[in-house]
C-alpha cells in the first residue's frame, strides 16, 4: 500500500455514501494488505465501512450490529471520530428500517460526538443526515434550519456532490412541508448548481424537482423533467429499479393531477410491471393507492374502492413485516447490555412525537402488547380508539401546513385533557392526522361517553381564529377487550369502524354496540361498496400519507 494509510481510509469514509460497492470493494482490499502495525482504531475505521456498506446494500440486521459493537468500542476506548460515525450509521440504519424517533436519536449523537477539528464537509454531511431525520419526524422547521448550516459549510468545502444533496433533500423537505415556492426555488437552484459545476444528476434529483413544481401547478414542466429519466433502462438491479419505480410514480400522478389520465394509467401499469419484475413491495404498495386515485378521478367508485381495499391490505401486510424487521434490527443492534443505557434526553425523544409532545408510534408499539395481556390475565375491560381529522387535507390546502399543524397541536391538547381524569389512559400521535387512544379499565358504555365528550370538545371548539372558516372534526373508531374478542383484534376492529364513522357522514364515535350495523343498506339505496367508494379515495390519501411518504422519502432524498 504506497499511499498513506490514513489518507487511505479517509478516501474509503468518504466513498461509502456515494458509491457502496467501491467502498466494501476498497476497505476489503485495504483490510488485506495492512501492515500489522496499523493501529486498532484505523482498523476500526475501515470496518465500518464495510459495514457502512453493507447496510446501504440491504444487510440490516448484521452491518446494524458491527456498527454498534463498533459503536461501544470507540465509546470505551474514547474515539470520539468513531462514536460520531458509527452513530451517524446508526441514524441511516433505522432510518431504512422505519424507526424515525432512533434515526432522529442517532443522528443528534453523530453531530453531538463530532470532532470540532473535522473537515467542513464532514460536518455538513452529518448536519444533513440529522436534517433528513428531523424531516422523516415532521419537524420541517427545524430540519431546514440545519440544512442551512450543512450548505454553508458544504459551499465552504468546494464539495459538489455534499451541495447537492443538501439541495435536493432540501427542496423535498419544502415539499413535504407544503411549501411550493421555496421547493420550487431550491429545486432551480439545484440544477443550476449542476449544470455550473458540470455535475450529473440522479433520477431522484429529478424526481424532486418534478415534485417542486407539480406542488405549483406547473404540470407540464415537471413532465419535461422526469420524461428523460424514466426511459432509461435498469442497470445495476434493485437499488436502481426501485429510484427508477419511485420517479414513474411520480410522473403517473402527475399525469393524474393535469388530467391526462391515459398517459397516467400507462405510467402506472409500466411501474406495477417494475414493481413484479424486482419484487418492490413497497412500491406494489403505492401503485395500488394511486389506481385506486386514478379510478376516482374518472368516476369508477366501484373499482375505486376496490383498489382501495388492495392497498389497505398491501399496507397492513407491509406494516407487519416492517415490524418485524424493526425488532430483529433493534434486537442484533442492542444485544449488548451497555447499548440500553441511554440518557433520559434522549430516550425521552424517541418515544414522543416531535410536534404534538404526544406518545409516539413506537411508544404505543412498546406498551400495547404488555397491557393487553396484563388486561386479559386480570379480566378488566380495555379499549383502544383510533381518532382521525376529518377532511384535514383541506385545512393544509386551503390554509397552509402551519396552521394544519397548529390544529393538530390543539387536537392533541383537546384529547389529553379529555382523559386526564383517567388513570393509565394513554394518547399517541400515529402519524399524519390520525391518533389513537388507549382507555384501560373501560367497558363499552364508559367508554363511549368518553369518546363522545372528546368527539364533542373538538367539533365544539372555536376554530374560527385558527382556521378562518375550515371547519374542524374527528371521527372515531373504538373497540374493547373483552366484547371484541383477542386481544390481536382490537386495533382492527377499531380501524373498520373509524372507516364506518367516515362512511356514515364523520364527527362521530362508532364502537362495539353498531357493529351489526354494518351490512344495512344506506338510506338512500346505494350498496355499501359505492358509498364507501369516494370516501375511501380520501382515506387513502390522508390516512396513511405519513406512512406511505416516510417510505418514499427514504428512496427519495439522496442519503450524502
Amino acid at each position: 500500500m504506497t499511499q498513506q494509510p490514513h489518507l487511505r481510509v479517509q478516501e474509503l469514509e468518504d466513498l461509502v455514501y456515494r458509491d457502496s460497492e467501491a467502498a466494501l470493494a476498497g476497505a476489503q482490499t485495504w483490510l488485506a494488505e495492512a501492515d500489522p502495525s496499523v493501529d486498532v482504531a484505523l482498523r476500526q475505521r475501515v470496518r465500518l465501512v464495510q459495514a457502512g456498506a453493507r447496510s446501504r446494500q440491504g444487510e440490516t440486521e448484521t452491518s446494524g450490529r458491527i456498527i454498534r459493537e463498533i459503536n461501544a468500542w470507540a465509546l470505551e476506548h474514547g474515539e470520539p471520530w468513531l462514536r460520531a460515525r458509527s452513530h451517524r450509521m446508526l441514524s441511516g440504519v433505522f432510518r431504512r428500517v422505519g424507526d424515525p424517533a432512533l434515526a432522529l436519536e442517532h443522528a443528534v449523537k453523530a453531530v453531538d460526538s463530532l470532532p470540532e477539528d473535522v473537515r467542513p464537509v464532514v460536518r455538513a454531511d452529518h448536519l444533513t443526515i440529522l436534517a433528513d431525520a428531523l424531516s422523516i419526524a415532521g419537524s420541517y422547521e427545524q430540519a431546514q434550519h440545519r440544512y442551512a448550516e450543512a450548505g454553508t459549510l458544504a459551499d465552504a468545502s468546494g464539495d459538489p456532490y455534499m451541495r447537492l444533496t443538501v439541495l435536493n433533500n432540501l427542496a423535498y423537505t419544502h415539499c413535504l412541508a407544503g411549501n411550493g415556492a421555496a421547493a420550487v426555488s431550491t429545486a432551480e437552484h439545484l440544477m443550476a448548481m449542476a449544470a455550473r459545476h458540470d455535475y450529473p444528476l440522479e433520477v431522484t434529483d429529478y424526481d424532486t424537482v418534478a415534485r417542486a413544481y407539480t406542488l405549483v401547478g406547473r404540470f407540464d414542466e415537471a413532465v419535461r423533467v422526469l420524461l428523460p429519466w424514466v426511459g432509461e433502462p435498469v442497470s445495476d438491479g434493485h437499488t436502481n429499479s426501485d429510484y427508477l419505480a419511485v420517479a414513474l410514480l411520480t410522473l403517473a400522478e402527475i399525469y393524474r393531477m393535469a388530467g391526462s389520465l391515459d398517459n397516467a394509467q400507462a405510467t402506472l401499469d409500466r411501474v406495477r410491471e417494475l414493481a413484479r419484475e424486482y419484487e418492490l413491495t413497497g412500491v406494489s404498495t403505492e401503485v395500488q393507492r394511486e389506481q385506486a386515485e386514478l379510478y376516482a378521478t374518472r368516476g369508477r367508485f366501484q373499482e375505486a374502492f376496490e383498489s382501495f381495499k388492495a392497498f389497505h391490505d398491501a399496507v397492513s401486510k407491509l406494516r407487519a413485516a416492517e415490524r418485524e424487521t424493526r425488532a430483529r434490527t433493534l434486537q442484533a443492534v442492542y444485544e449488548a447490555a451497555e447499548a440500553r443505557r441511554d440518557s433520559a434526553r434522549f430516550r425521552e425523544l424517541s418515544v414522543r412525537d416531535p410536534l404534538t409532545g404526544l406518545s409516539n408510534r413506537r411508544y404505543v408499539d412498546d406498551q400495547l402488547a404488555g397491557l393487553l395481556l396484563h388486561a386479559t390475565d386480570s379480566g378488566t375491560p380495555v379499549t383502544l380508539a383510533l381518532l382521525d381529522l376529518d377532511h384535514f387535507k383541506l385545512v393544509n390546502d386551503l390554509r397552509s401546513h402551519d396552521v394544519g399543524d397548529t390544529v393538530l397541536r390543539e387536537v392533541a391538547r383537546l384529547l389529553e385533557h379529555g382523559i386526564a381524569h383517567l388513570q393509565d389512559a394513554i394518547a399517541a400521535r400515529l402519524g399524519g392526522e390520525e391518533f389513537l387512544l388507549v382507555l384501560p379499565g373501560m367497558g363499552v358504555a364508559d367508554a363511549a361517553d368518553v369518546l363522545e365528550e372528546v368527539r364533542r370538545s373538538v367539533a365544539e371548539r372555536d376554530w374560527e381564529p385558527v382556521t378562518s372558516g375550515v371547519p374542524v372534526t374527528i371521527s372515531i373508531g373504538s373497540s374493547t377487550l373483552p366484547d371484541d374478542g383477542a386481544d390481536r383484534k382490537l386495533l382492527h376492529h377499531a380501524d373498520e369502524r373509524l372507516y364506518e364513522a367516515k362512511r356514515r357522514g364523520r364527527n362521530q364515535v362508532v364502537g362495539h354496540e353498531t357493529i351489526a350495523s354494518y351490512l344495512e343498506p344506506t338510506a338512500r339505496g346505494h350498496t355499501l361498496a359505492q358509498s364507501r367508494g369516494a370516501a375511501s379515495v380520501e382515506r387513502a390519501s390522508n390516512h396513511h400519507q405519513e406512512d406511505s411518504r416516510e417510505h418514499v422519502t427514504a428512496k427519495t432524498s439522496r442519503p450524502p
